[in-house]
């Protein structure tokens, strides 16, 4: 990690620096004005300032979680250990009362550092922005919920198998109602993050359309953090809709070779449905998806799933429980089905900012899973710390 620790100061110290020469020169004859600019620096916002009126804000710092995992199953204890799962510096900028706003963030706890996010938007007013560059494609409410204030370690691992990720393209947005109407419609190249081009000659297409009757619905699973909250509900209904041309490695048997083998075209279609409620201490949130996948040449696919999860606040501000379970079947026509029950204690020191968890997966699978789960009954241990400044 000593490589990434360096990276990250390094990017850090960069942006001070950068911070520091953007300040325009004070003249020697006029008196400095100390409402001028706003400096912060603390766990809770990070590092950054704002002009007065709010006219340019810039906002910098780092996403860490450390996590134990402890994974059993059959064949007895298959992984168990410390690792760095994620360490995302980002830089985040609002300009002209938050009409423009600019954000990047890379990934460097991975063997190869990757970049996540590079985008900026444009929303001249609240019914309508457009939003260009590589960021969080906006299918289902979890996805497009901030990782650091999500209330598992993780993304529910049904909603992993059915979304899009992050990938490039544009978006329209906006919302009204005070944000009880909102909308989101964007247009993709289809080949993931750090892709750029466009691959397969088209492009993919997802929409979101939500509504929350009450009152405005922010996308935080930990809204209660603040205090306890009034009654709020929100519906969501999202799609996709691409046209791709997959591919497959195999190995020549002429030079025993790996060689990237084109495969027919397919049509892919996928519909997510999703409601979060939040009141008081409580917070619901339940997703349920269906895809077809239909091949030029071969037999059409489809597949289901669907999770839901609760938590609650037992010690205000400071200590959750919750429960999630999930099912899926991605493929109808394979024994490849997915059941999952997980529990959850979260304990919160200083909020999302500096959050201690411990969460316990039973997953049982009737195939071997591509990230290694084995067929069967699977019992999985996490213990993460984040610390989000």
């Amino acid at each position: 990690m000593s490589h990434r620790i360096r990276a990250l100061a390094s990017g850090l110290a960069s942006l001070a620096l950068a911070s520091f020469f953007a300040l325009p020169a004070a003249r020697a004859d006029a008196p400095a004005k100390s409402d001028e600019f706003e400096f912060h620096a603390s766990l809770a916002d990070g590092l950054g300032f704002r002009t007065a009126q709010d006219k340019f804000v810039l906002d910098a710092g780092v996403l860490s979680q450390t996590r134990f995992d402890l994974i059993s199953n059959s064949d007895g204890l298959s992984s168990d250990g410390f690792n760095v799962a994620v360490v995302r510096p980002y830089i985040r900028a609002r300009a002209f009362h938050d009409q423009v706003r600019f954000f990047v963030q890379p990934e460097l706890a991975t063997a190869t550092p990757k970049l996540l996010d590079l985008e900026i938007a444009w929303q001249p007013m609240p019914e309508l922005g457009i939003k260009v560059g590589q960021f969080l494609t906006p299918f289902s409410r979890a996805f497009f919920t901030p990782v650091p204030i999500l209330q598992f370690p993780d993304f529910s691992r049904v909603n992993e198998r059915f979304r899009a990720g992050r990938d490039t393209g544009m978006m329209l947005f906006g919302s009204t109602g005070k944000g009880r109407l909102e909308y989101y419609a964007g247009a993709f190249n289809g080949n993931g993050i750090d892709k750029g081009g466009n691959d397969d000659t088209s492009v993919m297409g997802i929409g979101r359309l939500a509504v929350s009757p009450v009152r405005a619905m922010p996308y935080d699973e930990t809204p209660s953090l603040r205090g306890a909250v009034p009654f709020g509900i929100s519906i969501g209904v999202n799609g996709i809709a691409d046209r791709a041309h997959p591919t497959k490695q195999q190995t020549d048997p002429a030079t025993g070779q790996q060689t990237t083998v084109a495969l027919p075209a397919e049509t892919r279609l996928t519909a997510g449905a999703d409601v979060f409620i939040a009141w008081d201490r409580f917070t619901f949130l339940g997703e349920a998806y269906a895809r077809q996948v239909q091949p030029d040449e071969g037999k059409r696919i489809q597949g289901f799933g669907g999770y839901a999860q609760a938590g609650y606040f037992v010690v205000p501000k400071r200590f959750e429980i919750a429960a999630r379970a999930g099912v899926m079947d991605p493929d109808t026509s394979k024994p490849d089905t997915e059941r999952s029950v997980e529990g959850l204690l979260n304990g919160y020191i200083v909020g999302n900012h500096l959050k201690m968890g411990l969460r316990y997966m039973w997953l049982r699978t009737d195939a071997k899973t591509a990230d290694g789960y084995a067929a069967g009954t699977n019992h999985k241990l996490t213990f993460q710390v984040q610390l989000w400044i």
